[in-house]
């Protein structure tokens, strides 16, 4: 049996419920309180529950749905978990957790991309699967984290801590390169893949995790790590229009990077506001085939 497409006319709730997601479709959305969805809501209506997110299209997001139903159809295991029952039973907070994987090439590497949401909800729709499905067109593997809010940053870090090393330990059963990999992420996803890769909420050397790169859109930062030129690559982008992240905070933190022997790659985008994803039909189009072709610059170097 196929399990059937979703539209932009489907229910909140039966895209929850729906069958190919084995009673854990909560994970795609972005708030964990069930209660935030009117029974009558529609997958039309969901741009306005990202609430700091801009550029959002329900059709964009219901291709990321649909392309998951595909993989459930064609023999593919979609959602992975990085915690195990018995630490599920200690901690109830940590069933809120998952990963989803969208399958490149086997054996290539892989991105883990953690969306924004103000560490309130976790805009996967807007900000994750519409970029795994961009890395996947350049043949590499992507995974995308529903990680914990509303607990503290650095429970959220420690979910993509977690969540990385649970792939890396099984990479050899999931078909993707132990080597690398490399995290993205959009404000407060892109936030926890800084903490986790430079050290910040608590994040200290030599329990850092080191990615061949660490692409950042539009965040601020926990903090000013002791940088050094073995961290990893990063690439980072912001809009001179948004009303979160100044762009000459963004800018500052190139440079002390790049000043540190980190190689690093800063983009600034005039008149672009904030939380844009992939940046479909606007000024930002087209920036994650440059962020691509970095991480590829950086591959067969660290990432161990």
């Amino acid at each position: 049996m196929l399990y059937p497409p979703i539209t932009v006319h489907d229910t909140v709730h039966s895209v929850m419920r729906h069958p190919a997601f084995d009673g854990r479709g909560k994970l795609l959305l972005p708030w964990d309180d069930e209660k935030r969805y009117a029974k009558n809501m529609t997958m039309e209506d969901m741009p306005r529950l990202h609430l700091w997110h801009t550029n959002m299209d329900a059709q964009q997001m219901v291709e990321g749905v649909n392309r998951l139903i595909d993989d459930c159809n064609s023999g593919q295991k979609i959602i992975y978990d990085f915690y195990s029952d018995e630490q599920k039973e200690k901690d109830p907070t940590k069933r809120d957790t998952g990963l989803f994987f969208l399958r490149g090439k086997p054996d290539a590497p892989f991105a883990v991309i953690s969306a924004g949401g103000g560490f309130c909800y976790v805009g996967s729709l807007h900000e994750g699967f519409p970029l795994a499905m961009e890395i996947n067109k350049h043949g590499y593997n992507a995974f995308v984290l529903k990680y914990r809010v509303n607990l503290g940053e650095s429970v959220s870090a420690q979910d993509l801590a977690e969540a990385v090393n649970f792939i890396i330990g099984s990479a050899k059963k999931l078909r993707v390169a132990e080597r690398d990999y490399s995290l993205w992420g959009g404000s407060a996803g892109a936030r926890i893949s800084s903490a986790v890769s430079y050290g910040e909420m608590g994040f200290h050397r030599p329990h850092l995790l080191h990615p061949a790169a660490v692409i950042m859109a539009y965040t601020t930062y926990a903090g000013e790590p002791d940088f050094s030129s073995d961290d990893p690559a990063g690439f980072m982008i912001v809009g001179t229009n948004d009303w979160i992240v100044p762009a000459s905070h963004v800018k500052d933190r190139a440079r002390r990077m790049a000043m540190a022997g980190i190689a690093t790659e800063c983009i600034v985008l005039p008149g672009v506001a904030h939380g844009f994803a992939v940046g479909k039909n606007m000024a930002a189009e087209g920036w994650m085939d440059k962020a691509i072709v970095f991480w590829e610059r950086q591959m067969g170097g660290q990432g161990a």
